[in-house]
């Protein structure tokens, strides 16, 4: 989903809610540069993954919402997070670390929450790796005017990925995998191959 939305020109972050027994309920990807305007949030600051998967999920027609999973590849915000507190989500895994906008500290900042028993989990080190690569060749390549403040914030999760993210847009990395329809997973073995030779 992440690289669905890198595809379509937007913030390379997807997300996947699955049940107990690991089936997907529903996934969302980064909308926030989309122009589809069949849904209500698409095109806005508030299409995150998170937000597009969790999006017309209701709990009484998922009467085990509290087992689920929400899985995402980067550290939800504080929107993201808090509404998977309201939607009853109590099992979020993230892939990247986020020291700009990440909010999982939160879990324990008020009774409320705390009281929810919110699991969170991060994902493994070459899952950052990958979202932190991508995450940064975007940014690069949409010229955000306040881009090193934001990739400052990454590079202390891991400067390497965010110095490689750089050169791989330099380099057209990203984008001539988009011209040649290339699978995630041939990008996914690219880059981490790239990375750990290092």
């Amino acid at each position: 989903m992440g690289w669905k939305a890198y595809r379509s020109g937007t913030i390379p972050i997807g997300a996947v809610i699955v049940r107990e027994s690991g089936e997907i309920v529903t996934k969302g990807r980064n909308r926030i540069f989309d122009k589809d305007v069949n849904n209500p949030l698409v095109g806005s600051n508030m299409a995150h993954a998170e937000m597009m998967a969790m999006l017309g999920l209701k709990e009484d027609e998922h009467p085990r919402i509290r087992e689920y999973r929400l899985y995402t590849t980067m550290e939800p915000c504080p929107m993201c997070f808090g509404t998977a507190v309201m939607m009853s989500i109590r099992n979020i895994y993230y892939g990247a670390r986020d020291g700009f906008a990440g909010a999982s500290s939160l879990n324990d900042k008020l009774d409320y929450i705390k009281n929810k028993e919110i699991n969170i989990t991060k994902g493994v080190k070459e899952i950052e790796v990958f979202q932190l690569l991508i995450q940064s060749a975007y940014e690069y390549s949409r010229g955000h005017p306040r881009i090193e403040e934001i990739l400052d914030t990454w590079r202390e999760v891991d400067k390497l990925s965010i110095d490689l993210g750089k050169q791989l847009h330099k380099e057209g990395y990203f984008e001539q995998g988009v011209k040649e329809n290339k699978d995630i997973g041939e990008i996914y073995d690219g880059v981490i191959s790239v990375y750990f030779e290092i």
